[in-house]
């Protein structure tokens, strides 16, 4: 069967069928060549993170043909109900195991996003009561400016051009490496009656407990280095002075998102401590960040390499265009100013 007749019998076969019905999903297509309306930026978005999840690279015109897929969603987190398939890789899977191989990864992945909708409707029926929920609380870190009319209606706090927002978790698949979360609405946390300041760091320590600090010095063995080694927060652990030159990078034991480390309490006194001096920090991802002690490299440097880093990766990993400064003497976290 060549691709054309595959295509059209995926759609009546699979996409129109009853366990796809049933599920009330919304199916769009998107073909190789589309470009976006210029006022319609969603798929806009789509086009450019799909290429760049799929072929490594931006553009704005889509590379290959795939079907986007969203679960009806009451909880406000569409990016938990959204699938995306890739047509030709479901077609590789058509040509090694038969339709029973792609019937099967389209309907487990639905059911696997039903099952999400379902905990996060779990997770909305408490979300009022502060006591109920507090254990299942985190921040993550987000762009404050690609970020900011979705942030309208909800908890965080700004710290340059970053915000660091209030969520809770509803499913955590370590097994599916799959995190899934909700953002918390404005109008429940003035339920709770909680000081924001109070709120914020009490769940930075949550999230320090579900997301560990960890430092790496050598890039190129990150997956080969042991928590005795990176793990610079422990009570165990033996600090060592980090020589000028280095450039650690900072993430969590999760590695997603985890350039929120940076904000767990004492991260950054740690570093100084190591260095004996003060420090810049680029954040190159929301997944982590880089150190440069002061004095090693301009700060203008710094930006644009991070910027170059921004452009390749694109927005949805973007967490800022700037770079940041501690400041050993006074404890302060400031922007750098162009």
């Amino acid at each position: 069967m060549n691709y054309e007749t595959f295509f059209e019998e995926l759609m009546e076969r699979v996409f129109d069928s009853p366990v796809f019905n049933e599920a009330e999903a919304e199916l769009t297509l998107h073909l190789k060549g589309e470009v976006a309306a210029p006022d319609d930026r969603d798929t806009d978005m789509f086009i450019r993170n799909t290429n760049l999840k799929y072929f490594h690279v931006e553009d704005s015109r889509l590379l290959g043909d795939f079907a986007e897929i969203k679960i009806p969603c009451r909880c406000g987190e569409e990016k938990n109900n959204f699938l995306r398939f890739d047509i030709n890789q479901l077609y590789d899977l058509f040509c090694k195991k038969g339709w029973d191989g792609v019937e099967k990864q389209v309907y487990e992945s639905l059911d696997y996003a039903r099952h999400i909708e379902s905990s996060a409707s779990e997770i909305i029926s408490c979300m009022d009561s502060y006591e109920k929920i507090r254990d299942k609380l985190i921040i993550r870190p987000l762009n404050l400016k690609n970020n900011l009319a979705q942030l309208e209606n909800y908890v965080y706090k700004c710290i340059g051009d970053i915000a660091l927002v209030l969520y809770a978790v509803v499913l955590d698949d370590a097994e599916n490496n799959c995190l899934n979360t909700v953002k918390i609405p404005k109008s429940v946390f003035e339920k709770w009656n909680i000081d924001t300041d109070n709120l914020m760091m009490s769940t930075l320590l949550n999230t320090n407990v579900f997301a560990m600090p960890r430092l790496y010095t050598n890039l190129l063995e990150i997956e080969n280095t042991s928590d005795s080694e990176s793990a610079f927060m422990s009570a165990d652990y033996s600090p060592h002075p980090l020589k000028p030159e280095t450039i650690p990078l900072v993430t969590t034991t999760r590695k997603t998102n985890g350039a929120i480390a940076m904000f767990y309490p004492g991260v950054k006194e740690k570093i100084a401590e190591m260095f004996d001096d003060s420090f810049y920090v680029a954040f190159t991802s929301i997944h982590e960040a880089m150190i440069h002690k002061k004095g090693t490299i301009e700060p203008s440097s710094i930006r644009r390499h991070v910027r170059a880093t921004n452009r390749t990766f694109g927005p949805e990993d973007t967490l800022s265009d700037n770079v940041f400064f501690y400041n050993r003497e006074n404890h302060s976290f400031t922007l750098v100013a162009e």
